[in-house]
């Protein structure tokens, strides 16, 4: 629970307890906010907020888990501030302990889901980097280096991702031994 009013935070606090969850961090926006999160491995961080202009901390994408923004203000500058801060949930104040759990549980299907597409981008641009190092290294056309990333990965159970982060790892070494 993140906010900047005491007594906003406070009611956003006995509201959640109604619901049977815990909170695992309490108190206003603050730069060392995000380790915090991280430390208490929260599932999501309900931060309130009703000035759009009203937090200069980044939340997004350092933060690791879901984001519900609470706010009494619904206006478009401040979905405009929700999707800037990376929230995945939005509460209206007053804030109902009804509205927390199914808020929470889709809040969190969708941070899972976002962290999952962008680990798999990761992991098809690392795939792409070592089919070129392949290519390069053995001569290969890029079919024929992704065949052989594919057929490394089987031979050796790995995933493909895990083969060509080896691929690249690699690499680096032979050319930091080179330099």
């Amino acid at each position: 629970m993140l906010d900047a009013e005491v007594e906003s935070r406070e009611q956003l606090v006995s509201a959640v307890a109604r619901a049977g969850l815990e909170v695992c961090v309490e108190g206003p926006l603050r730069p060392n906010i995000v380790g915090l999160i991280h430390g208490a491995a929260c599932d999501a961080a309900l931060v309130g907020i009703d000035d759009p202009a009203g937090s200069p901390i980044r939340l997004a994408p350092d933060i690791e888990c879901a984001l519900i923004l609470c706010s009494r203000n619904t206006g478009p500058d401040m979905m405009v501030a929700a999707r800037k801060m990376g929230a995945t949930g939005f509460l209206v104040r007053p804030i109902r302990s009804k509205q927390i759990v199914p808020t929470l549980a889709l809040a969190t299907s969708i941070f899972r889901e976002e962290q999952h597409l962008r680990r798999t981008l990761a992991e098809r641009r690392t795939i792409e980097q070592a089919k070129g190092r392949v290519m390069e290294r053995r001569g290969m056309t890029e079919d024929a280096a992704f065949h052989w990333l594919r057929r490394r990965a089987m031979d050796t159970r790995m995933r493909i991702a895990d083969v060509a982060r080896d691929v690249l790892s690699e690499q680096n070494t032979r050319e930091g031994m080179s330099g």
